[in-house]
C-alpha cells in the first residue's frame, strides 16, 4: 500500500512538473507571437542638409563693372563704349560753360529689367582703398542719336537756366572676398541709360564707358 502511494505521488510530481514545462513554453510561444505581429517603429527621416553658401562668381578682368544675377548667381558684361568730353561755351562764356560725356547711340544694347535691387560686381587690382573716390556712375540723357551727361559747370556773369542733363549717381561699396567688391545703390535705380566712368580717363578727351540700360517699372 506505501508502494502505491509512494508511486502516485511519484506520478503527481512528475504531471505537476510537465504542467508547468508547457505553461512556460505556451507564455514564450505568446510573447513571440505577440514580438511577431508587433509593427516597427518607423525610422526617422535624417536631418536635412545645411543650406551651403552662396559664392559669388569673380569676374574675369580688373577694373571693370559686371551686372550681378543674384537669382542666378552669375555675371553679365557691360556694353564698353567710347565716350567724347565736350566742353561748350555758352554766350561766348558769359553763362558759363559745362563740360559734357557724350556717347553715340540713343540706348545700350545691354539692357536689364529695373529692379529694386541691382548690384554691380567689380575686380581691382588691390591698390584701390575706395572706389567711390575712382569710379563714378552717370545716368545719361538719352537723344535721338546720342546719350549726354553733364559732368561738371561754370558760372557765368549772366544766369544759365539749361536744364542739367543727366547726373551722377551715388553708391556704397562692400568687399565680398580679396579685391572683388559689390557695388550697392541706397534708392532704386530709374528706367533709362546709364554708365560707370574712371575719373582718371576722364582726364583724356575721350574714354570708355561701361554703359547699360534699365526697362520698365521697378520690381523686386
Amino acid at each position: 500500500m506505501k508502494r502505491i502511494l509512494v508511486i502516485l505521488l511519484l506520478v503527481s510530481l512528475k504531471l505537476s512538473v510537465l504542467s508547468q514545462i508547457l505553461q512556460q513554453k505556451n507564455t514564450d510561444v505568446s510573447k513571440a507571437s505577440t514580438a511577431k505581429t508587433k509593427p516597427a517603429k518607423p525610422t526617422p527621416p535624417p536631418p536635412p542638409d545645411p543650406p551651403k553658401p552662396v559664392v559669388i562668381p569673380a569676374p574675369d578682368f580688373i577694373n571693370q563693372p559686371y551686372y550681378y544675377d543674384s537669382a542666378g548667381n552669375k555675371l553679365t558684361t557691360l556694353e564698353t563704349t567710347a565716350a567724347q568730353l565736350v566742353t561748350k561755351k555758352k554766350t561766348l562764356g558769359l553763362k558759363g560753360s559745362k563740360e559734357s560725356l557724350v556717347m553715340k547711340d540713343a540706348s545700350s544694347r545691354v539692357r536689364f529689367i529695373s529692379k529694386n535691387t541691382i548690384n554691380f560686381i567689380i575686380k581691382t587690382s588691390g591698390d584701390v582703398n575706395d572706389l567711390t573716390n575712382y569710379i563714378k556712375l552717370y545716368k545719361f540723357s538719352s537723344a535721338e542719336d546720342k546719350r549726354e551727361v553733364n559732368i561738371s559747370s561754370k558760372e557765368g556773369m549772366l544766369n544759365d537756366k539749361e536744364e542739367q542733363k543727366g547726373k551722377n549717381i551715388s553708391f556704397s561699396v562692400k568687399m565680398i572676398s580679396p579685391d572683388n567688391y559689390m557695388i550697392q545703390f541706397a534708392s532704386t535705380l530709374e528706367a533709362g541709360e546709364y554708365g560707370f566712368v574712371w575719373l582718371k580717363n576722364m582726364e583724356l578727351k575721350e574714354c570708355n564707358v561701361f554703359a547699360f540700360g534699365l526697362d520698365g517699372k521697378p520690381t523686386n
